[in-house]
């Protein structure tokens, strides 16, 4: 293709499309195409900001698995100081720890310490272990993680999403500038037609006052306007978006147009759509995923709960030591509640200040039994009704994977039709190349042996580089197709 290229700014050089003008054409000089796609990318605001985002979504994971993980409070209690005499310090420390990743398993344990007249008095500790037996508390928690992780997995997917679709518009405003170029070619020949069809007007003897000198010499001027128009823009479009790629470039009305169509756009092979698994559609692959989690959410979701707790405390009251065991278990169901709890004295008696738990002597008292009921009735009426909102959603989300599936089959077929456009342009684009440049060598031949007029050499040569831009714009459109096909699927 460079070849190409080369054939075709040789036959264009010299006095092609520029004999009208008296200023000497000059060469710019062009950043590689992928040097400014690279640089493109890189100066995007959108993709600086989705790098971003990626980062706060890992962040935002780091901080749900902190609080989702295991966690463990130290504290000092309330710390009391009391004035006098006799100045004494109180304080109770403490511990909490919870591990919900074992049914919510939580350990709690405080102690009671004074010291009066350097004297330190154990008064009393405490320890209580609890654990859900049944609940959705654990269920729950693997589903944030699961969110916080796809999350993460979005964050990447928008950016790389994001990236292609820069890629894809690149080379769109790429093509729009070749396409402005071929136009802008076209012009100058028109402008050299109204110029010959002027002059042969003057020839012809027709005054400056006449209708038809006055239509002729119109015409040269609007054309004039129009080419100017296109040049000025041309070159205002070009330098924008070599600034959006970060560089800057020297053009101006007398540049060579044909040194501004790249040498180097890549040739790329079409990507196979059909290689591509339907589940991983966006749509398709996104809907799942959310059937998937709430399914998780729906199947973790319970009307019963049970949870228990057993736990040991230590008393010393003025000498006077106990020691408690309790256990207790509650539960709830369709708006019924129901709690228990044991209280076991094993020990009491008279206690050394420095004595600690199992310091008691004597028999122990009573255990006591303390029972709680309640019942709310509109719960279970509630209840029902999300029930019944349970299956809607499932219906919902049912009828939106099915949607998604029957937009995979439309979108493939749209793109197989796109492509085979795209390839009988190519073909298409290809056969013309060869044919106006092979009429065009001819054409220049018959030029040199003065059997044809400048302006039908001329007019070989437009052929030409139209085909050629022709066939660059048509290589850009299949990677823009090939942008979209990849937009169009996840990993």
């Amino acid at each position: 293709m460079k070849r190409q290229l080369l054939f075709v700014m040789t036959i264009l050089s010299a006095t092609f499309l520029f004999a009208a003008q008296a200023a000497e054409s000059t060469k710019a000089t062009l950043v590689p195409t992928q040097q400014l796609l690279a640089s493109y990318l890189e100066n995007d605001a959108d993709l600086k900001n989705l790098a971003l985002e990626l980062k706060k979504s890992e962040l935002n994971r780091e901080s749900t698995q902190i609080d989702k993980g295991f966690t463990i409070k130290l504290s000092t209690g309330d710390m009391t100081i009391k004035f006098g005499d006799d100045t004494s310090v109180s304080v109770k420390p403490g511990v909490n720890a919870t591990v919900p990743a074992l049914n919510n398993l939580g350990i709690d344990v405080s102690s009671e310490l004074s010291v009066q007249n350097g004297q330190t008095s154990f008064n009393g500790a405490s320890a209580k272990v609890s654990v859900d037996i049944i609940s959705d508390k654990s269920a729950n928690r693997e589903i944030s993680l699961l969110k916080s992780d796809r999350n993460v997995l979005e964050a990447e997917r928008n950016l790389s999403t994001k990236a292609i679709d820069k890629e894809k518009s690149f080379y769109q405003s790429l093509s729009k500038l070749l396409s402005s170029i071929s136009s802008i070619v076209q012009k100058k020949n028109s402008l050299i037609d109204d110029q010959n069809s002027f002059e042969k007007t003057k020839l012809e003897g027709y005054s400056a006052t006449s209708q038809t000198y006055i239509k002729a010499e119109m015409k040269v001027l609007s054309s004039e306007r129009e080419l100017e128009s296109a040049i000025h823009t041309l070159i205002n479009d070009y330098k924008l978006f070599y600034m959006n790629c970060g560089y800057e470039i020297e053009i101006d009305d007398n540049t060579d147009l044909t040194s501004l169509i790249p040498d180097d756009i890549p040739v790329v092979e079409a990507v196979d759509i059909t290689q591509y698994k339907a589940e991983n559609y966006t749509q398709v692959e996104s809907n799942l995923w959310n059937q998937s989690v709430n399914q998780m959410s729906r199947d973790a979701s319970t009307k019963l709960t049970l949870s228990a707790n057993g736990g040991y405390t230590y008393r010393n009251n003025n000498g006077t030591a106990s020691n408690t065991v309790s256990a207790g278990v509650s539960g709830s169901y369709q708006g019924l509640s129901l709690s228990a709890s044991l209280n076991v004295p094993i020990a009491s008696g008279s206690s050394s200040s420095a004595g600690g738990p199992g310091a008691a002597t004597s028999s122990s008292s009573s255990p006591s039994l303390t029972l709680g009921l309640s019942y709310t009735p509109q719960t279970a009426k509630k209840n029902k009704i999300q029930d019944e909102l349970t299956q809607i959603a499932i219906e919902q989300e049912n009828a939106k994977v099915d949607s998604a599936y029957s937009s995979y089959e439309n979108a493939v077929k749209e793109k197989l039709l796109k492509l085979e456009d795209i390839k009988w342009n190519e073909e298409t684009n290809n056969r013309n190349y060869e044919m106006y440049a092979s009429v065009e060598k001819n054409m220049k031949d018959y030029y040199n042996r003065g059997l044809i007029s400048e302006k039908d050499y001329t007019s070989a040569q437009i052929n030409t580089l139209q085909a050629y831009v022709k066939q660059l714009t048509n290589r850009i459109d299949l990677i823009v197709y090939n942008d979209e096909v990849k937009a169009m699927f996840v990993e």
